[in-house]
């Protein structure tokens, strides 16, 4: 994390490590802050908090009222993120069964999902995607072994690979975590289905070429 005291993040690359601009260390301490907010969010709605009161069709009714804009991105992506466990959550969690995540594995897990999906570049549905993944991997861990703690290891593996992917720089570029709340604001029911279908694929492969290929 950024630090008054030194010269930041650095950002791996071919040729090295480089640091990263002003801009890109705001975005990588917007995300934990985003990351979080989803999380709390999911958990609401998992529980029941939020979820049936909150329209289907106008995602940032619930969210607008939220005093944080980084918190209102959190909130708006964890109804999307609920779409798509009402859809796809019994395909998701048959995928990390298969995985067998673990708080030793995770990490290596996590970044290979994360660098399948993330192949063809970054879009909002994917990063939506990533964020997902990361909170159900989160509860199946905990569920599994009962780790405390294990979502603070989960907001760094999500900050961390959002980084060394250059999904940080590519939000920068779009303007910062604000510009995912215009593309909420215009989310289809059809982004939920490919949103899905991209964290069920890149698992089912992340499975055949790196956990049955040995």
């Amino acid at each position: 994390m950024a630090s008054d005291q030194g010269p930041g993040p650095l950002r791996e690359g071919c040729g090295g490590a480089s640091p990263l601009s002003e801009e890109e260390q705001q975005v990588v301490r917007d995300t934990e802050e985003v990351f979080q907010s989803y999380v709390y969010h999911r958990h609401q709605q998992d529980r029941g908090g939020t979820q049936g009161r909150v329209p289907r069709a106008h995602p940032t009714a619930h969210c607008c009222f939220l005093s944080s804009t980084l918190t209102q991105v959190g909130c708006q992506l964890a109804i999307i993120g609920d779409d798509i466990n009402r859809r796809y959550g019994s395909d998701i969690e048959a995928m990390l069964q298969q995985l067998q995540p673990t708080a030793d594995n995770a990490p290596d897990l996590f970044y290979k999902i994360a660098c399948s999906l993330f192949k063809p570049g970054p879009t909002w549905g994917r990063v939506v995607a990533l964020l997902a993944f990361g909170y159900r991997l989160a509860l199946h861990v905990y569920q599994q072994h009962g780790l405390s703690g294990f979502l603070g290891k989960v907001t760094r593996l999500v900050v961390d690979s959002m980084l060394q992917l250059n999904v940080v720089r590519w939000i920068v570029e779009k303007g910062g975590w604000v510009a995912a709340l215009d593309w909420a604001g215009t989310f289809r029911p059809i982004w939920t289905v490919v949103t899905a279908f991209a964290i069920v694929m890149v698992g089912q492969y992340v499975i055949r070429r790196f956990f049955k290929s040995s």
